[in-house]
């Protein structure tokens, strides 16, 4: 069913703007805006050194509206079994009251945390070949599989399995307690300068193989809507659209892993160490760019005309696509 929002999403304006290409990149002659207070994965305020949280989001139609969503600095859209999508939501800045509903990991989360260090990973179990790689892992485990404190299933507004929720705070409060929770010291960069350079669009259009991810800019928000399938990208806590200010089309090798899921298809590994090319999508236009990272602990950067790029204060959300798959712009 679609979202009762998009006629009023639909109604679009585009963002004009014009400048020099040093309020798109970082230079030795000109400084992005820093604020040692702001997170350095979405230039929120007082978001630097705070505890970082990474949820595991189920993301079929019947887990929607998710929760907490909206608070996320960082959402990533990863490809999963049968060509479905699922959500890899980053906190640290702010903790809603809940997050969820919560499914299991995959083999591509691994090269995801590995770039922040030891965060606290939640996620509701995993194929029995993957729990021992997961084990291995230096991320701090607050999965079901090792606490039930913190969890809670939502029995009023949705119906199992996709009702599987957590209290964030509780979650980091006993990941704490296992062990050192990686702090957000590292990242991104950003400024409030529109972006100068790039194509006016109003829309942007990935998919896997048997699901859809738009993107719409919205002028009235200053920031983009995200629709999966047709619905309307919504926070249960809000009931409002959630607005990603920034988001990265990342174009990545996709390759079947040697995990399947139970009804014996494969899981895809999306590979994030290397480089390649990605949109980038802010203040109404989009611009190619480039992605890469050369170590496991490294955070992916995102550059143009060699520099690294600077992005818009905000949630930012990174859609991780097959590098054989089309984008389209409207």
């Amino acid at each position: 069913m679609r979202s009762p929002w998009l006629p009023l999403v639909l109604a679009l304006g585009l963002l004009a703007g014009c400048g020099a290409i040093s309020d798109l990149v970082s230079s030795p002659d000109q400084k992005p805006e820093i604020d040692l207070k702001l997170s350095p994965l979405s230039g929120i305020p007082n978001g630097y050194n705070k505890p970082i949280l990474v949820v595991k989001i189920d993301n079929i139609s019947q887990a929607r509206p998710h929760a907490g969503i909206s608070a996320a600095d960082l959402v990533y859209v990863e490809e999963i079994e049968g060509g479905y999508s699922r959500l890899a939501a980053v906190y640290s800045s702010t903790l809603p009251t809940s997050v969820g509903p919560v499914r299991s990991a995959r083999i591509t989360d691994i090269s995801l945390l590995r770039q922040f260090g030891t965060p606290a990973f939640a996620y509701s179990g995993a194929q029995s070949k993957l729990r021992p790689v997961l084990d291995a892992e230096d991320f701090i485990d607050i999965s079901n599989r090792v606490t039930g404190d913190g969890w809670f299933r939502d029995e009023v507004a949705r119906y199992s399995p996709h009702n599987l929720m957590i209290n964030p705070t509780r979650l980091i409060e006993l990941a704490q307690e296992k062990g050192s929770v990686s702090t957000a010291l590292r990242g991104f960069k950003f400024t409030n300068n529109p972006m100068p350079n790039g194509q006016l669009i109003s829309s942007v259009t990935v998919k896997f193989r048997v699901t859809e991810t738009k993107i719409i800019w919205n002028q009235t928000s200053n920031g983009w809507n995200i629709f999966f399938d047709g619905d309307l990208e919504a926070d249960s806590l809000t009931n409002k659209p959630v607005v990603a200010h920034t988001v990265i089309v990342q174009k990545v090798l996709t390759v079947p892993s040697v995990y399947k899921d139970s009804t014996g298809s494969f899981t895809p590994e999306q590979q994030l160490i290397g480089s390649g090319k990605a949109l980038l999508l802010r203040n109404g236009r989009s611009l190619e760019v480039d992605w890469s990272r050369s170590l496991a602990n490294e955070i992916t950067k995102y550059s143009y005309a060699g520099k690294e790029i600077n992005l818009s204060p905000g949630s930012v959300w990174i859609v991780l696509l097959d590098q054989d798959r089309e984008i389209q712009q409207n």
